[in-house]
């Protein structure tokens, strides 16, 4: 350590020490010029030297955060400034230097952060699959209209009578039942066109078609009989019963139109028309 004494004397001059302390979190490192000017007299001619010792810094690591303190120690007039500044958590080094002039402590920090970024991204794939709704299985790289051509399977459909109707007024003339509803209740999905039509619903290769009608008789008698139409064509014509019954086995497809005709035996039809009953044995069913 440099140290002054008074000239012709071994006094030694004991230099008044200041503590500087830092704290902080970061990495501080010091870096110390000292530097030394002493005032002397004498009766004498010469030239004066000065000896001058510095200390080399000790250096301390620390893991992550942490804090350091500085420790300075200078002589007469010494100028001590300490500038450390910490934006984050890093790493810290610490120097103990001792002179006894003027120096100048500088830290330098540089701060680190253990932040790691995240980053997160959506895909949207949006298809549009037509009528009928039934289950597709696709895969699709793009947003974009996914469509499917499907066959609807078949489904049982039946309509039964809305209120009672008159039979036909010629003997032996076919004469359309018209007023009937959709039995929604036995067979879901059904559908009647314009009151007189039942609506296949699917295609069935074989499927059984059945009519039955049931009728009251009228003053001088009648004698009923039932026949079915598929779009128009007839595919079955049944006895004379009560109820007048009439079924055939056909091919169906989706919206083909099943309708249901009587006709009335008796030579008395034109002046004893006879009575359509709406009992639960008269309707019409695609099963």
């Amino acid at each position: 350590m440099p140290m002054n004494v008074i000239p012709g004397a071994s006094i030694p001059v004991i230099p008044p020490f200041v503590l500087a302390g830092v704290a902080g979190s970061g990495a501080l490192l010091a870096s110390v010029v000292p530097s030394s000017t002493v005032l002397g007299t004498g009766t004498a001619v010469g030239l004066l030297g000065v000896a001058v010792a510095s200390r080399q810094p000790n250096t301390a690591g620390f893991g992550g955060s942490g804090s350091a303190t500085a420790r300075v120690v200078a002589g007469p007039s010494a100028k001590v400034i300490v500038s450390a500044a910490f934006g984050g958590e890093g790493r810290a080094a610490t120097t103990n230097a001792v002179s006894v002039g003027g120096g100048e402590l500088s830290a330098e920090i540089v701060p680190s952060s253990g932040a790691a970024a995240a980053f997160y991204s959506t895909v949207t794939v949006a298809g549009i699959i037509t009528y009928p709704g039934v289950p597709v299985v696709a895969q699709s790289s793009s947003v974009g209209t996914l469509s499917a051509t499907v066959t609807l399977g078949f489904r049982a459909s039946g309509m039964n009578k809305s209120g009672a109707g008159t039979g036909p007024n010629t003997q032996n003339s076919w004469v359309q039942v018209t007023n009937w509803v959709a039995d929604t209740a036995t067979y879901p999905g059904s559908t009647v066109d314009t009151n007189s039509a039942l609506v296949n619903q699917g295609s069935k290769a074989s499927a059984t078609v059945a009519a039955s009608i049931a009728w009251t008789a009228g003053t001088f008698g009648s004698s009923i009989a039932v026949r079915l139409k598929q779009n128009g064509t007839v595919i079955g014509t049944g006895t004379t019963a009560n109820p007048a019954i009439v079924s055939a086995a056909v091919a169906v497809a989706v919206g083909d139109r099943f309708t249901v005709e009587i006709s009335d035996g008796n030579m008395f039809a034109g002046s004893s028309q006879a009575t359509i009953n709406a009992t639960s044995s008269t309707y019409v069913r695609i099963t």
